[in-house]
């Protein structure tokens, strides 16, 4: 009989890789500025990105993308990576009966199978959680039966692959925010900063 297969294998959980006083601070800002972008979540939130941000407030451009490198090293050091640049973030907020369904981050299903998207250049995913004043919304990964409940400086990491599909069921009740940030293993997809 083979061995069980580990459902958390290659999800990296870190808590505390942001300090209260930090979520408080990019969630203040995702209020502030979010109306500012013409980005959009499939739900038709605001997403507040890098560059928009730093055209109206560049230090605090420059906080959020080093949070994004704090994530980035933990990341590297903890799954044991190629060395990753920063391909992608911003800010999201969930409000209630948001949801997103079951999803790669660098492929999409075709004809039953699984292929290169419109961002297939992301390798690792990280979810930093900026709060958990709210109901539903859980991160799940569906294929390996794994639910994990955001809390304030919560730091999920996955590779962006179907083997790794997560979807955010209803939330319920409450605003969700998070810090969704994409890394690659190619320097020429990085971001520019």
């Amino acid at each position: 009989m083979a061995p069980k297969k580990n459902p958390i294998r290659s999800i990296l959980v870190l808590e505390s890789i942001l300090c209260l006083q930090e979520c408080r601070f990019l969630i203040a800002l995702y209020d502030r500025y979010s109306e500012l972008t013409s980005s959009r979540d499939y739900n038709c939130q605001p997403l507040l990105d890098y560059y928009t941000l730093r055209k109206v407030d560049n230090e605090s451009a420059s906080c959020l993308y080093g949070v994004a490198l704090r994530c980035k090293e933990k990341i590297e050091g903890s799954l044991s990576t190629p060395e990753l640049f920063v391909e992608s973030l911003f800010i999201a907020c969930l409000l209630p009966g948001d949801s997103h369904i079951a999803h790669a981050d660098n492929e999409r299903r075709e004809h039953g199978r699984w292929v290169p998207n419109h961002t297939p250049q992301r390798d690792y995913t990280g979810l930093a959680y900026l709060n958990d004043d709210f109901t539903g919304g859980e991160l799940v990964f569906p294929d390996r039966d794994v639910v994990i409940a955001p809390k304030p400086g919560l730091l999920v990491a996955f590779p962006s692959n179907h083997e790794f599909a997560h979807a955010v069921p209803k939330v319920l009740s409450g605003k969700r925010y998070s810090l969704p940030v994409w890394f690659t293993v190619n320097p020429a997809k990085a971001m520019q900063v």
